[in-house]
């Protein structure tokens, strides 16, 4: 049986508590305090990764190999100081709802943290997480609602920034999104066969979760109409 870090579990409950009061805060305030919202998760996420960067620095532990924001759900957080400057795009509206929720969703789960790891590296990989997962609740309730042509779409792109992955840890040596490698840490990986088997099973998962994102849509709840059906790309 997985057993995961004490600080995973702290973290993660207080980042999951921090995302629903804040989405439910936001789903009762004015138009202002909505844009106050995500103007504010906009710096909050840039103070986060610079901090980040300065600490890897200090600990001397930064490397061009793991220490750049290409992971999915670094890229989608970086995403929120451009989306909250273009809310009406639905292609970044369509981004965090799948690439950007499903990746923060299975981080949540599991972890490539260590127990022994600096305190930091655990606050930011949190923090970074609970934003996107944050806006993804945003733009739900601003009544965002997928369509089949933005699920095409969606895996469409993942698929591309995994193929662009491949050419640059191919390129550096390194394993972001982990594409030639297991994460490190206690995680669902342990349970799956060596690469490339368990990279193509982490493929089927994560459309199978990209599929039950667009299906329920379909449920008569979510199915409330949008106020954004017709925005443009």
């Amino acid at each position: 049986m997985l057993s995961l870090p004490s600080q995973h579990v702290i973290y993660g409950t207080l980042s999951t508590i921090f995302c629903i009061a804040g989405a439910w805060i936001y789903s009762h305030g004015s138009d202002n305090l909505k844009t106050i919202f995500l103007e504010t998760s906009s710096w909050l996420v840039l103070i986060n990764e610079i901090l980040f960067q300065i600490s890897m620095i200090y600990y001397g532990s930064w490397s061009i190999k793991i220490s750049l924001p290409f992971e999915m759900c670094y890229i989608s957080a970086i995403l929120i100081p451009v989306y909250s400057r273009n809310r009406s795009s639905r292609l970044l509206k369509n981004w965090f709802y799948f690439a950007g929720f499903g990746g923060s969703f299975f981080a949540f789960l599991n972890t490539n943290l260590s127990e022994l790891s600096q305190i930091y590296f655990s606050i930011h990989y949190f923090f970074a997480h609970g934003l996107v997962v944050f806006v993804m609740f945003t733009i739900v309730i601003d009544g965002f609602r997928p369509k089949w042509s933005d699920f095409f779409q969606a895996v469409q792109w993942t698929s591309i920034l995994v193929a662009v992955m491949f050419v640059v840890n191919f390129t550096l040596g390194s394993n972001y999104m982990f594409t030639f490698q297991k994460p490190k840490g206690v995680n669902f990986t342990v349970l799956m066969p060596e690469w490339p088997y368990y990279f193509i099973i982490m493929i089927i998962i994560g459309l199978i979760f990209y599929l039950i994102l667009m299906l329920i849509t379909f449920i008569p709840f979510f199915k409330k109409a949008s106020n954004d059906i017709d925005t443009k790309y």
